[in-house]
């Protein structure tokens, strides 16, 4: 059948912001309006005028399919009525979850990072893995901000928080004193590849490092893995001391640029062995610049690289 496309200029800025920042959704419109039914990835590739095209994978490899639109709306509306639509099928309520945590502890572990150690009271997040989020309520910022939940551990959880240039999340956290009360709001993973097929890239500035420490704790794959980190102060290379890295990892620490990202970009040209799996967190153009020149150096890659902040945004 032969579908209207829509504006190119317009059908990639769509793609580009769904598939950076959208994931967790596009899996749900798969397994509601798929054959799909275990998805463990899935990019949006293609934009109608009557609905959106995903690649869709599980473990019998990967898929295409269309996605009709549920309201007959421009794309930008539609596509959200279609994940709403996707959840309501599936049974999932809208993320609407507020939980308050109580303040433990607030420890500087580097000189730009602060370790909040809080107490999920009668919360549960049991479905936790590297890369979890909430966002959370941060004084001046209409949205809150989101930060990743650098370990669990029973009632207890670890958010680290990258503290630099007065910004509105550093004041926050720098504030943050034993007994106060945070506001976290739903929770979100990160979409990741599959490590176990072969070598393994993952790369990122400072916002990713509570993610790739939590990755490499729980390392349980026989292959290589390359760690490169993008940090603006040397100092902050201390945040890996108390994480036990695999025997077979290489981790390259790099001094961030003029450009965000460009230092990783220079560094993964030369790696001996070409990874099967790249994960990473950038700025977000940096972000879109480091997958494409992945994407092309390493075709056969699985490559998820997510843009987790922007330049000049009050963090």
């Amino acid at each position: 059948m032969t579908r209207t496309p829509i504006d190119r200029h317009d059908a990639q800025e769509i793609i580009e912001h769904v598939n950076e920042g959208h994931v967790p959704e596009l899996i749900l419109c798969a397994r509601a309006f798929t054959s799909i039914s275990v998805p463990t990835h899935t990019q949006m590739t293609d934009v109608f005028t009557d609905g959106f095209q995903l690649d869709v994978t599980d473990a019998d490899g990967t898929t295409r399919h269309f996605v009709p639109y549920s309201v007959p709306e421009s794309p930008h509306v539609a596509i959200r009525a279609t994940v709403d639509a996707a959840m309501k099928k599936l049974g999932i309520k809208p993320d609407a979850r507020v939980a308050h945590w109580n303040v433990l502890d607030n420890r500087v572990i580097t000189p730009h990072f602060r370790r909040l150690v809080l107490d999920l009271q009668e919360d549960t997040r049991e479905d936790w893995k590297p890369g979890y989020a909430c966002r959370f309520d941060v004084p001046g910022q209409e949205h809150g901000r989101p930060y990743t939940l650098r370990r669990l551990n029973g009632q207890q959880t670890e958010v680290d928080v990258y503290c630099h240039d007065h910004t509105l999340g550093s004041q926050w956290a720098e504030g943050l004193q034993a007994g106060d009360t945070v506001t976290a709001r739903g929770g979100r993973h990160e979409g990741m590849p599959d490590f176990s097929k072969g070598a393994a890239l993952l790369l990122g500035d400072e916002t990713a490092l509570p993610t790739i420490a939590a990755l490499l704790e729980g390392w349980a794959h026989e292959h290589p893995v390359h760690v490169l980190l993008e940090v603006r102060d040397p100092a902050d290379q201390r945040y890996l001391d108390d994480v036990t890295v695999p025997a077979h990892c290489a981790v390259t620490w790099l001094t961030t640029g003029v450009e965000s990202g460009a230092s990783i970009r220079h560094e993964f040209s030369g790696l001996a062995q070409a990874p099967a799996a790249v994960w990473g967190a950038l700025e977000v153009e940096s972000a879109k610049t480091t997958r494409k020149a992945l994407q092309a150096a390493y075709p056969e890659a699985d490559v998820r690289i997510t843009g987790y902040w922007r330049v000049n945004e009050m963090n």
